[in-house]
């Protein structure tokens, strides 16, 4: 009975081992944005250009919950293309192309009340970085947390 039951763990070692080490793919976006480096993320989104064939990250800045009640709020919506994510109409789902060839799905859209909506995969998340107000994007797959999508870095 503990054959069995080794050999069973041993399967199951090896199979989180092989899914820990898929291919990792990385999207900088070319795109650079500026805001106040007093703001955080009031709003986030992914845009699919079709005409292009691009998505993009859309970002609003806001430094709403930093200023003092006298000064007037400052939004500022950023837009970050991310480089070699394409989209398969017939499956729905928006993919990198690892080094190696293998396809990696990333998002798909989903329906929300009468729209769509492109909504991140588990295993994918952007990561949103600002240091002094410059702001840059990445895309990138293999997260470990699939409920993490959005992650700010400060």
């Amino acid at each position: 009975m503990k054959t069995p039951t080794t050999l069973m763990a041993a399967l199951i070692a090896i199979t989180m081992t092989c899914q820990s080490q898929a291919a990792q793919v990385v999207s900088t976006s070319p795109d650079q944005g500026q805001t106040h480096a007093s703001s955080s993320i009031e709003s986030r989104g992914l845009h699919w250009d079709a005409r292009d064939q691009k998505l993009t990250a859309v970002i609003t800045y806001s430094n709403r919950n930093y200023e003092a009640p006298l000064v007037h709020p400052h939004d500022d919506t950023l837009a970050f293309a991310l480089p070699g994510v394409r989209y398969d109409q017939a499956n729905n789902v928006f993919y990198a192309t690892s080094k190696d060839g293998q396809r990696i799905p990333v998002a798909k859209f989903t329906t929300v009340l009468f729209a769509k909506k492109i909504q991140l995969l588990p295993g994918a998340a952007i990561y949103a970085q600002q240091v002094h107000g410059n702001v840059s994007v990445k895309l990138v797959t293999g997260e470990p947390d699939s409920n993490r999508h959005w992650i700010d870095i400060y």
